[in-house]
């Protein structure tokens, strides 16, 4: 009878202990998650705010390539699925930018439409 007892004590307080470590493994993975998801959103800050240099228009084009580029490398690093799409719009925003569309006119329309980009960007990261 004591021996019984005796293991059913020992597996309650090993279920228990488990228990605590899942708990403690989840805890671990939420934290993990909100660092990858601020840290992508740091960077994905400093990318959105990309405005083309119009006096060199062919660096202009060179530099929209690897800002999108970059956005959507962090795209496929989040595991978030609307901070996820709302990189990849950004990176589509900013991949719109061609040889054809370093002009004055071009660059303020673009920039307008970016704004909605950058505001779902902003609201995804919160």
């Amino acid at each position: 009878m004591r021996n019984r007892l005796a293991i059913i004590l020992v597996a309650a307080a090993l279920t228990g202990g488990l228990t605590a470590c899942d708990a403690v493994r989840e805890a671990t993975s939420a934290a993990d998650s909100a660092t990858d998801k601020a840290s992508v959103c740091l960077d994905a800050a400093k990318l959105a705010g990309f405005y083309p240099d119009l006096s060199n228009p062919e660096q202009a084009v060179k530099d929209a390539e690897k800002t999108a580029a970059d956005l959507q490398a962090l795209a496929e690093k989040t595991g978030d699925a609307t901070l996820k799409d709302a990189l990849a719009d950004m990176s589509a925003k900013v991949g719109e930018l061609g040889p054809n569309s370093i002009d004055p006119a071009s660059v303020t329309q673009w920039a307008k439409e970016k704004v909605g980009a950058a505001n779902a960007l902003t609201q995804a990261c919160l």
